[in-house]
C-alpha cells in the first residue's frame, strides 16, 4: 500500500477532502545537491493535491491523516494511462502502411502519420473512457489508513 500524509480541509456526511504535499522522489537522498528532478522542485516550489476519500473514520476538518492506495491501482492505471495511447499511434499506423502497400492508399508517409495521430487520439480518448468507468471503482479509490495525534 503507497502511503501518504495529509490534512483535511473539508468533510461532507459521505467523503473527506484531504489535502497532501507533492514531493520530489528524490528531494531527501544524500545527492539530492546534483540531481535535477531535486533542483527542479526547488524551482516549482511546493504543491498541493486536494484528494476525495470516502469518510468511514468520521475525521473533521484539520485532523492530520494517513492515506492509501493499493499499489497494482497506481501501476494498472499507470499502464493504461502510458500505454494504451502509445499502441493505439504504433497499431493505426502501421495499419494505415498496410493498407497503402496492398493499393488502397497511395504511398505517402503523411498517411501513416495522420493514421498514428488518429490513433493516438482515440487511446486517449479510450483513456478517458476507461478512467470514467473505473472512477467508482473503490479498488482504484484512496482510502484513510488513520488520523494522527
Amino acid at each position: 500500500m503507497i502511503e501518504e500524509y495529509g490534512v483535511v480541509v473539508e468533510v461532507s456526511d459521505t467523503y473527506a477532502w484531504i489535502k497532501t504535499q507533492r514531493q520530489s522522489s528524490c528531494g531527501h537522498c544524500s545527492s539530492s545537491s546534483g540531481c535535477g528532478t531535486a533542483t527542479l522542485a526547488q524551482v516549482l516550489g511546493q504543491k498541493y493535491n486536494e484528494i476525495r476519500v470516502m469518510n468511514h473514520l468520521q475525521v473533521q476538518v484539520g485532523d492530520h491523516v494517513v492515506i492509501g492506495l493499493e499499489e497494482q491501482a497506481l501501476v494498472r492505471s499507470s499502464l493504461l494511462l502510458y500505454l494504451l495511447p502509445l499502441l493505439t499511434l504504433f497499431t493505426a499506423a502501421v495499419a494505415v502502411e498496410s493498407l497503402a502497400s496492398i493499393g488502397l492508399f497511395a504511398a505517402d508517409e503523411r498517411y501513416s502519420l495522420l493514421g498514428g495521430l488518429l490513433g493516438f487520439v482515440g487511446g486517449l480518448l479510450g483513456v478517458r473512457w476507461w478512467s470514467q468507468r473505473l472512477a467508482d471503482d473503490s479498488r482504484y479509490q484512496p482510502v484513510l489508513l488513520k488520523t494522527l495525534p
